[in-house]
């Protein structure tokens, strides 16, 4: 039995959600090791630009260097063909294998080994390896994926059909053939994500169940039926097909000394190409979390912020998705089309909108705790309709002095904040103007700032 006694944090999980977790903490100072493994089978993946410029940001540059882009990310759906943005292409195993090596690079132990088990123990939690050795510490987070946490979700969506996967070379193309991908709706039912990289080529697949049963059955010749797909796939035969879970919940964000991570504490539905923005948005959530712990902040409030945080971002994510289901569903109507497997999720998980109104005379400033660099703070925030958890920053600013002046309708003080925002200003009237109901903003002359980042922080 080997115990860690010098830890304060084991991390169970070496993809980006726990990569990026054990950073934040320890640049924080803390004391993390993690274990994990890359993975061994191949895979692409499609990451945003804002999902690569947060690896970069979090000294995980190797593992951002694997990432092969800007590609326009074309989307052809419900119809409508469009290239809203760009994507990124990442190869995996080579992106988990960076990952480790950005963290023993940063000075952070890292354990490559298979884990038998992971639990709380009294004020410990306990990390059983494969090859006997146990690892302890007062803290433990679950961050191997989904299938670690498929027997706690909560509010699970009420289909469970497994992703099918489908690998193969891009036949009569040379190994550095020109990266792209797509993403489609399918007549009939179900979606695809097809993406080719370094000679190889990849297809994940989400069906009604029985097009998958018969799909399955003989996988080049259902490809060969499907023309939205076989004039991207090609000639080539399939190497390997297999399938993934593809469950989608929540759970709760601990249990003792156990947090949970990324997938394991909120899986999405993979429609949204947001998996990997979700786990380093979840690392980011749950760091100053433990960091304010360890500190000797109460867990309660600490856990509290935490969960309605995720919540928040689990039921948007979901509402995303059935929106995007309700289009494929109108264009499938409208075509003549079977609608039965768009429209079990046309109403799920509920018939809110994505985004709230926010009328002014329901904005207001409350204090609680936000996330203020490495640990949870109490601050003045400005609550909405569409923001109950609240918005302390735009731009790097703090947003209810701005609020409060306008309320109270002090313009002076009000353009003095402008002022006084310096560079982030031109953001903070950008991010307000997005808001029509809201008073107009003092007039500030273009001299006093300059064009930056116009995002909203909690």
């Amino acid at each position: 039995m080997h115990d860690k006694a010098a830890d304060e944090v084991l991390i169970a999980g070496g993809g980006p959600a726990g990569a990026a977790l054990a950073m934040l903490l320890h640049r924080a100072g803390r004391r993390v090791t993690l274990v994990g493994r890359a993975r061994d089978y191949r895979a692409i993946e499609g990451i945003s630009r804002r999902s690569l410029q947060a690896l970069t940001g979090l000294g995980l540059r190797r593992a951002a260097a694997c990432a092969v882009g800007p590609l326009p990310r074309r989307v052809t759906w419900g119809g409508e063909a469009r290239a809203p943005n760009a994507e990124w292409l990442l190869p995996r195993p080579a992106f988990d294998a960076a990952l480790l090596a950005d963290l023993r690079g940063a000075g952070i132990p890292v354990i490559e080994a298979r884990i038998r088990a992971l639990a709380s123990d009294g004020d410990r939690v306990r990390l059983s390896l494969a090859d006997g050795r146990v690892l302890t510490a007062p803290w433990g987070v679950e961050a191997r994926g989904r299938a670690a946490a498929r027997r706690q979700f909560l509010d699970a969506a009420p289909w469970s059909t497994p992703a099918w996967i489908l690998r193969g070379e891009a036949q009569n193309l040379p190994p550095d053939s020109t990266p792209a991908s797509a993403a489609l709706s399918l007549p009939g039912g179900g979606w695809a994500w097809w993406s080719r990289l370094g000679g190889q080529q990849y297809l994940q697949l989400a069906l009604p169940e029985a097009t998958l049963r018969r799909a399955r059955r003989a996988p080049d010749a259902w490809l060969a039926t499907r023309p939205e797909l076989a004039e991207r796939w090609g000639d080539a035969p399939i190497q390997h097909h297999y399938q993934r879970p593809s469950l989608v919940g929540r759970t709760r964000v601990r249990e003792g000394r156990l947090w949970r991570l990324g997938d394991a504490a909120m899986a999405i539905d993979p429609l949204s190409g947001q998996g990997i923005f979700n786990a380093l948005s979840s690392a980011h959530g749950l760091a100053p979390v433990m960091n304010s712990l360890l500190e000797g902040r109460p867990i309660a409030p600490l856990e509290r912020f935490h969960q309605r945080r995720q919540d928040a971002q689990y039921w948007r994510f979901a509402r995303a998705g059935r929106d995007f289901y309700r289009q494929a569903a109108y264009h499938a109507a409208m075509s003549g089309e079977p609608l039965s497997y768009w429209r079990a999720r046309c109403h799920w998980p509920d018939h809110r909108p994505l985004h709230l109104p926010e009328p002014w005379e329901r904005v207001r400033v409350a204090r609680g705790l936000a996330i203020l660099g490495p640990r949870l703070v109490e601050r003045e925030r400005v609550v909405t309709p569409d923001q109950p958890l609240g918005i302390q920053a735009v731009a790097g600013v703090p947003l209810a002095p701005l609020v409060s002046a306008m309320q109270a309708d002090d313009h002076e003080a009000a353009q003095a904040l402008l002022i006084a925002a310096g560079p982030a200003a031109a953001g903070i009237i950008r991010w307000w103007a997005d808001h029509p109901d809201w008073p107009t903003l003092p007039s500030v002359s273009s001299a006093a700032f300059e064009p930056s980042s116009d995002s909203a922080s909690q």
